[in-house]
């Protein structure tokens, strides 16, 4: 969904605050000359403004997302660092089989586990080879809790994956949303604008409290999205 407006979301509500502030002392100038232009006109637009000053911008979603982002990213370097222990263990259990260190991702780790996705299968199939072969690394000293917490690791980096992709997709409602509330403040805001042309035609000092600002701040803070 595309944004009606080129101003900041901050710059529009300011307007919109500015304007109402106006119509509490002339909004008989614009009832007059349309019906429309009334009381609950002017409440829709004020209950509007009131729920976008409280859902807060796109900087607080992107906040949201970027701890989401942190959690995932250190559960993979959780992942590597588990790992590598794991490594040395097997490399010391079975220092003359190649075929089992493969088995256990040795030789293809670092390309299989680019992506999150790919992170996630090799540590659920690390899982089962470590099943398979758990008690010959444990007579080889592999401590317990370390096959246990890889294990559990496969699990964790799992939800967190989960947890941050679920986000994303609440995001991009929310972000709608927001989108079409700020396009309806500024559906509302036109309309006095164009009435005051008339309304104050030859006042043009109030015919400037309704006029729309240029806009000083960039308007790429919010993503549009396409729905």
């Amino acid at each position: 969904m595309q944004r009606n407006f080129n101003l900041a979301s901050d710059e529009l509500l300011q307007y919109g605050m500015t304007v109402i502030g106006h119509l509490e002392a002339n909004l008989i100038d614009f009832t007059t000359m349309d019906a429309d232009l009334n009381d609950e006109k002017v409440n829709n637009l004020k209950s509007l403004i009131d729920t976008a000053l409280r859902e807060g911008g796109d900087d607080m979603n992107k906040a949201e997302l970027g701890q989401r982002t942190e959690k995932l990213l250190s559960e993979m370097n959780i992942s590597r660092q588990l790992f590598n222990q794991l490594r040395y263990w097997i490399v010391k259990t079975y220092p003359n089989s190649k075929a089992i260190q493969r088995q256990f991702g040795i030789g293809r780790y670092h390309k299989v586990t680019k992506s999150q996705a790919g992170m996630i299968s090799f540590l659920f199939e690390l899982s089962e080879t470590i099943s398979q072969y758990r008690t010959t690394l444990e007579a080889s000293g592999t401590p317990s809790t370390l096959l246990d917490t890889i294990t559990e690791q496969a699990e964790v980096l799992k939800s967190a994956q989960t947890d941050q992709e679920t986000y994303k997709g609440q995001r991009s409602v929310e972000t709608v949303e927001r989108i079409k509330r700020l396009n309806s403040i500024y559906g509302i805001l036109r309309e006095f604008n164009a009435a005051a042309e008339f309304v104050y035609f030859d006042s043009p000092e109030l015919r400037e409290h309704y006029r729309t600002p240029t806009g000083g701040s960039s308007v790429e803070e919010e993503v549009d999205i396409e729905v």
